[in-house]
């Protein structure tokens, strides 16, 4: 692993230089789908039967729904207590979890990452979930990007809909806050052209795409699963990371990054260590099968080192922490990296403590240098 110096003590008190970065934090509705009514046309509310009487979401056929994890549930409670201020869900006042959040750990932006609307990737109709993201982009930059200048956005695409996506990315861009674009799963894997268009958007304004687990794996028609639909929410829980392998793949045997050398890729909340076991299994392969992919140039994990990072939570916990330092080695995990903390989840991780395991350099690479390299300047 790369030797890094532990910052100077004249740039301890420079926030660009110290302070850190949390890369998923999860804003929510207090009403749901009509949180966003205010960001659509009355025409659109009609469509979506979010404009007649309240009792309406109760009722199948009368309103649409975010697709969310109605199938597996967390019977302790999937959401930290103590991150909802009284009378209100968890991170749902921005001005309460900045103090609960920001102002407790020292963290000098986070990233929000979709809320609710992490599983409009499974809706039928693209046109339906293009509407919510781009009502969820206004209702979050309003609502939260202008509240305090430590929040940062990844704006919402709807990836059925790839001319639709590039629309939004360039709607939305260059507002202030914007630091990232935020794809939710859908049924093709992410090598495939059908998401070209999207990732040359994501290149030209220089903006990294984030992916993150849907929270809809059991509702989509095609399990985007390798096989099979867990029982529990112990098991689905755990296989987070198996969507992400298979597009991982995809992305690199199909030439992603050959075709767009600028792209930068965030998995966030999708685990990390089976990147070592992808990386060395697909340079082994692609040894006796490059005649397969010949617009590969180098070895596939030099694609998967240089363009994709991943964030921490959960971050890892062997049974002996001894293993941690060699695994973070095989890792390049000075460069591959990102602190998150998941908020307002229950399985949250505390910047404070969560990386105590690691080195202090590495530490400072994994909350700090990383993110500040993979978002740029837009953080400040």
């Amino acid at each position: 692993m790369t030797t890094i110096e532990a910052p100077r003590d004249a740039e301890r008190s420079d926030p660009k230089k110290t302070g850190i970065i949390d890369s998923d934090v999860h804003p929510n509705f207090v009403n749901g789908i009509r949180d966003l009514t205010p960001y659509m046309t009355e025409t659109w509310r009609n469509r979506l039967g979010v404009s007649g009487d309240d009792w309406a979401k109760g009722m199948a056929a009368a309103q649409f729904t975010l697709p969310l994890d109605y199938l597996y549930i967390n019977a302790a409670g999937a959401y930290r207590e103590d991150a909802a201020r009284p009378g209100m869900p968890p991170a749902t006042d921005p001005d309460f979890t900045a103090r609960h959040l920001l102002d407790q750990h020292g963290i000098y932006r986070a990233v929000l990452l979709a809320g609710q609307c992490l599983g409009i990737g499974a809706m039928p109709d693209g046109m339906v979930a293009a509407t919510i993201a781009s009502a969820y982009n206004e209702w979050m930059c309003e609502r939260w990007l202008q509240n305090d200048v430590r929040w940062r956005g990844a704006l919402v695409i709807a990836p059925q809909d790839p001319e639709a996506a590039v629309a939004e990315i360039d709607r939305v861009a260059r507002r202030d806050g914007i630091v990232a674009v935020f794809m939710p799963l859908g049924e093709i894997l992410m090598g495939e052209k059908h998401y070209w268009p999207i990732y040359e958007a994501c290149s030209r304004h220089e903006l990294p795409l984030i992916v993150h687990p849907s929270g809809c794996e059991n509702v989509f028609a095609k399990a985007p699963k390798m096989a099979g639909t867990p029982t529990f929410y112990l098991e689905w829980h755990t296989a987070l990371g198996q969507i992400h392998q298979s597009n991982t793949l995809s992305m690199i045997c199909h030439g992603v990054f050959e075709k767009f050398p600028k792209l930068k890729y965030i998995i966030a909340e999708g685990g990390f260590l089976w990147a070592l076991e992808v990386m060395w299994k697909l340079d082994r392969d692609w040894k006796g099968l490059r005649n397969e992919v010949p617009w590969l140039v180098k070895p596939p994990s030099e694609y998967l080192l240089e363009h994709i990072r991943f964030t921490t939570q959960p971050f890892i916990e062997p049974h002996d922490p001894k293993h941690i330092a060699p695994l973070m080695e095989m890792l390049h995990a000075d460069r591959t990296l990102m602190f998150s903390s998941d908020y307002p989840h229950w399985d949250f991780d505390n910047p404070d403590r969560s990386l105590q395991a690691v080195s202090k350099e590495l530490r400072h690479k994994i909350l700090v240098e990383t993110p500040r390299a993979v978002y740029g300047d837009r953080l400040d």
